[in-house]
């Protein structure tokens, strides 16, 4: 055969040895590694999706319990609230009848007293000027 022949590659490869690798188990060994870097990429990325996915929904369960504790104080201030403008309604509706009340007590005191000074004034007098006299306001006998 000639140097430049097939058969003489082949044969002078042979001769180097078998730990040498040829350039077609190159090539496979190459599209090997390629295939297990891509599929460990694929590995990653999905277990990389699957903890997002997972952060994602720790964070919206965390967000709802958050929302919701913050919601019960909210209703019970809200509901604590209505009850209070219920007790100032109430509250000025009494002050207002009291108010009123006090007014006509006023009003009834000042005329009984106005009644006592100007129509009851003999009355009153007639003992302190003539003691000896029974009061008139007391039934003859």
């Amino acid at each position: 055969m000639a140097p430049g022949s097939r058969g003489a590659r082949s044969s002078f490869r042979s001769r180097k040895g078998a730990g040498v690798p040829s350039p077609q188990a190159d090539a496979t060994m190459l599209s090997r590694l390629l295939k297990e870097h891509q599929a460990k990429q694929n590995e990653r990325k999905e277990l990389q999706e699957k903890r997002r996915r997972e952060a994602i929904t720790a964070a919206t369960c965390l967000t709802e319990a958050l929302v919701d504790h913050l919601n019960v104080g909210v209703a019970q201030a809200y509901m604590n609230q209505r009850k209070l403008d219920h007790e100032v309604k109430t509250l000025q509706v009494q002050a207002a009848q009291f108010a009123k009340q006090t007014g006509q007590w006023i009003g009834m005191v000042e005329n009984f007293n106005q009644a006592l000074k100007v129509g009851h004034t003999p009355y009153l007098t007639t003992p302190v000027l003539h003691p000896w006299l029974p009061p008139v306001w007391l039934p003859q006998v």
